[in-house]
């Protein structure tokens, strides 16, 4: 989506208000507050860009891994909009790796074997094409899940 398109969405519909932007195009939300105003509401949609794109305006998260640390995300959030970027990017930090996570395969492949893993789903289930993670991803996930702090090294 170009600024152009949101322009034309903006002038036909008056109550387009923000994005969810899930785009690895940090300038972009520059590029859109500065066209629409800070009051435009971008949330981010990429995990591992929730720091930076909020850090230069972006309002909020669509993000998968509040599922799994939501208390670590609302806590990065809260530090951002208090202005206190160095305890915010720790956060950024301690989330990143599951954060990329999250993309070892096609979202949601990935994110619903982490949640299945730890019980906060009954079943792996996937619509066509998409099929649960290979036995590798799941091994790769379970390093994640385990560095963490979600799983027993034996487990």
């Amino acid at each position: 989506v170009t600024l152009e398109t949101l322009d034309a969405i903006a002038q036909a519909c008056p109550n387009f208000v923000g994005i969810k932007h899930a785009v690895d195009d940090l300038g972009f939300v520059s590029k859109c507050l500065a066209h629409f105003g800070m009051d435009f509401r971008i949330f981010v949609g990429l995990e591992d860009l929730s720091f930076p794109m909020m850090a230069v305006g972006a309002c909020g998260l669509m993000n998968a891994v509040g599922n799994l640390m939501p208390r670590k995300l609302s806590r990065m959030c809260e530090a951002i909009w208090a202005g206190k970027l160095k305890d915010a990017r720790k956060l950024h930090e301690q989330l990143f790796e599951i954060n990329q996570a999250v993309f070892y395969d096609t979202n949601p492949i990935p994110m619903k074997y982490m949640m299945r893993r730890l019980g906060l789903l009954a079943d792996n289930e996937h619509r066509l094409p998409m099929v649960p993670a290979t036995a590798e991803v799941e091994k790769r996930l379970d390093g994640v899940l385990a560095r963490c702090g979600f799983l027993d090294a034996g487990r």
